[in-house]
């Protein structure tokens, strides 16, 4: 017998999970820091990026981190700049592309919002937990347990 039906069962519920999740942390992070979870999730990008060695990130890059067109990035990015979040400057390097630093603001936003991303997290798991609307083997992993193998010591 194929465990294929018990797979889709699994794939659905924790797809449902995540987008309850995803709910929270986007009302969350739109009431306490005013930013929604893909502009959250840029600035995020846009923070560690600038902690590498190579520097700011482009624009086509940022794309690619937060999972939008070139276009949606575009629209992304300018909403950011009118906050006063990030800068853009032609890179010295290929006058073609464009890199973008994060403001003083920006950093001081990702920390604000990291924290209401991680209560965000913890509170939705525990709601979905008080609810019983995720199996154990999901519940166990969103807290963070290591798997249950079936075998004791």
């Amino acid at each position: 017998m194929s465990d294929e039906p018990v797979m889709i069962e699994r794939w659905i519920a924790t797809a449902a999970v995540h987008r309850r999740i995803e709910a929270r942390i986007e009302q969350d992070l739109r009431r306490r820091i005013g930013l929604g979870s893909r502009e959250f999730c840029a600035l995020s990008v846009l923070r560690r990026g600038t902690r590498t060695d190579k520097g700011p990130l482009h624009l086509g890059e940022l794309a690619v981190a937060v999972g939008l067109s070139p276009s949606a990035t575009s629209r992304l990015v300018a909403r950011l700049e009118a906050r006063d979040l990030i800068t853009l400057h032609t890179s010295p390097v290929d006058r073609r592309s464009v890199e973008i630093v994060l403001t003083g603001a920006a950093h001081a936003t990702v920390l604000a919002g990291t924290s209401v991303l991680q209560r965000a997290v913890t509170d939705a798991v525990r709601q979905l937990d008080a609810e019983g609307a995720a199996d154990t083997y999901l519940l166990r992993y969103l807290h963070g347990e290591p798997p249950d193998t079936g075998t004791s010591c």
